[in-house]
């Protein structure tokens, strides 16, 4: 078996006498030529379980996975919109609020040099808290914890802005 990626005049192959392999291992090989691509291993990683998800999801019917509006890029549209909020931190710098959708909330700021991350062992992010605050966490109701005009909202999921530094998307129920 040979798979092959050329990208940028560059060729990255693996080659196996094996005229096959069983579907784990053949998606090892294709992640293991992802990163030698130069894509990074989280990209990657995050891509694979994303569409394993979307091809299996007629497998579990019963499961309601939730939806994580920030990779699908499907949003519940607020009609009239509401107000973005803006915070301070301890130091008086803006922590912007942004509600994109009723389901999805951009958190920025523009002092990005000092901003702590904590992970889960998937390597997703498990809150971010820049420094002055205010610290977000998965279970952090905004409502409560930000503004009131923020309502009920929690945060289920926080993926960062890979083009965007000091921008965060929070997944809110």
């Amino acid at each position: 078996m040979k798979i092959t990626i050329e990208q940028h005049e560059e060729i990255f192959t693996y080659e196996s006498e094996l005229d096959s392999m069983d579907m784990s291992e053949l998606t090892e090989k294709l992640y293991g030529l992802c990163i030698a691509a130069g894509y990074h291993p989280d990209s990657v990683g995050e891509c694979f379980y994303t569409k394993g998800q979307e091809m299996t999801e007629h497998l579990y019917p019963d499961d309601k996975v939730e939806e994580d509006v920030v990779s699908s890029g499907v949003y519940d549209l607020i009609q009239g919109g509401w107000p973005s909020v803006v915070a301070k931190s301890r130091y008086g710098t803006e922590r912007k609020f942004n509600v994109l959708a009723k389901n999805c909330v951009e958190y920025s700021f523009e002092d990005d040099g000092h901003v702590g991350v904590q992970r889960n062992d998937d390597g997703s992010l498990e809150s971010v808290d820049p420094s002055g605050g205010p610290y977000i966490g998965i279970g952090t109701n905004l409502g409560e914890y930000i503004h009131k005009d923020l309502g009920d909202l929690t945060v289920t999921k926080i993926k960062v802005d890979e083009h965007e530094a000091g921008t965060y998307y929070l997944t809110v129920k």
